[in-house]
């Protein structure tokens, strides 16, 4: 039953009839160019120093203005955070709108889910220069690739990724294709929600919109 929800939500079919999909503004297109983020809180996985995020212009985006981490940190075990508050849920489908640019060691952009702390959380992540989707899970700060999937991504293009959680069951999908469907339970707790750059990636990331399904 629950593969069969999950399914549906991700093709966007059918919702519960109490969801309701919010829009979590990362980047007001209020606020000047430089601005802090006004909708999440920075935060740092892996090595390196402390996360620095930026409202920026990006017209490839749909309110004109992105979330950057512009520190430039080439370590590639080096994962900048930027998580939201609220809602705080376990069940959810979770969709990001972001423009990969320029990045060393990555172009990188991902969703986190279920995040407690920096060392434990969910995240389903792209990369134009791995050419690939994956999802991945942090436990205790350990990493763990979980699924993995190429993928077409290109620099200087608007890309939409998406993920949904239904208890162990999750789904992924790039510009609405779905790429994998898989399993996992080492993380049950509801958690928060954010985004995830990676090293020296200078992608522009703009609002999520969260389905919670809890």
């Amino acid at each position: 039953m629950l593969k069969i929800l999950l399914a549906v939500v991700i093709a966007s079919v059918a919702l519960p009839a109490a969801a309701e999909r919010l829009h979590k503004v990362l980047a007001s297109p209020l606020v000047e160019e430089g601005s802090d983020p006004d909708g999440c809180t920075p935060a740092i996985s892996g090595l390196g120093g402390p996360s620095i995020w930026d409202v920026r212009i990006e017209r490839l985006l749909l309110d004109g203005k992105a979330l950057v981490e512009t520190s430039r940190e080439a370590e590639p075990n080096r994962f900048p955070l930027c998580v939201a508050d609220q809602p705080v849920a376990k069940n959810a489908v979770v969709e990001l709108p972001f423009v990969p640019h320029e990045g060393g060691s990555a172009r990188a952009a991902g969703i986190v889910l279920r995040f407690v702390d920096p060392q434990d959380f969910y995240v389903a992540g792209a990369d134009v220069i791995a050419g690939s989707v994956r999802l991945l899970r942090v436990v205790n700060g350990e990493r763990r690739v979980i699924a993995d999937r190429p993928a077409r991504l290109t620099a200087g293009k608007a890309h939409t990724l998406k993920v949904g959680a239904v208890d162990e069951n999750f789904s992924v999908s790039l510009d609405g294709v779905i790429l994998f469907e898989t399993h996992d339970a080492a993380l049950a707790a509801a958690g928060r929600v954010g985004v995830a750059s990676r090293a020296d990636s200078q992608t522009r990331f703009g609002g999520l919109f969260i389905t919670v399904l809890d």
